[in-house]
């Protein structure tokens, strides 16, 4: 009788252990998940800060400058395109740091922006008008990849009130691995333009 009423006051009692046990699981859990959310989101807005930055400080620039008619004259336009490909390649630098995943694919586009900057003057004089718009062309679209890889709204990959993904969006994340495999591809092989001097 006496082992009976203590079974039972045992078992009674093992329910509030059993409740603060899982309270103990499920709290520091719910914690660590939305901790890391926080920083998946925070890193998908900064990558696509920079993305923006790339393009339009570094590509978007560095693309008007050798298709200015006083290009070859002016060595103020020369000094730009210069200082926007070391922002673009900068800017990528960065960029990889964030998204270990590409860092091989930025890091070749970085490197061929790295030659490019290094050269630019000697490799844009020996250009003819065509030339530096197919150059020009290609800088705006190895930009604009970038940023259309790392602000993709199909993939919820922005983090803004108006276009961004929700707190709890768990597809997958930014970049659009076909866009940055297209600027990597036209940032090695500079179709119909001359090589890169090394």
């Amino acid at each position: 009788m006496i082992a009976s009423k203590l079974r039972k006051k045992l078992v009674i009692n093992a329910w509030p252990f059993i409740a603060v046990l899982l309270l103990a699981v499920i709290i520091p859990s719910l914690l660590y998940w939305t901790i890391e959310r926080n920083d998946k989101h925070a890193r998908w807005q900064t990558q696509l800060q920079l993305a923006r930055i790339f393009a339009f400080y570094g590509m978007d620039q560095a693309e008007v400058v050798p298709m200015h008619p006083n290009f070859t004259s002016d060595s103020a336009f020369m000094d730009t395109g210069w200082a926007a490909l070391q922002t673009g390649s900068v800017t990528l630098n960065t960029l990889s740091g964030l998204d270990l995943d590409r860092t091989n694919q930025l890091l070749r586009i970085e490197y061929m922006l790295n030659t490019m900057a290094s050269s630019w003057s000697a490799y844009t004089l020996g250009m003819n008008q065509s030339q530096r718009g197919t150059l020009g062309g290609l800088l705006h679209t190895i930009g604009h990849d970038i940023l259309y890889g790392y602000g993709n709204y199909i993939n919820y990959t922005g983090t803004s009130n108006l276009g961004g993904s929700f707190f709890w969006y768990t597809g997958s994340s930014p970049p659009d691995p076909n866009l940055v495999q297209q600027a990597v591809d036209l940032a090695v092989n500079l179709p119909g333009l001359p090589p890169l001097p090394q």
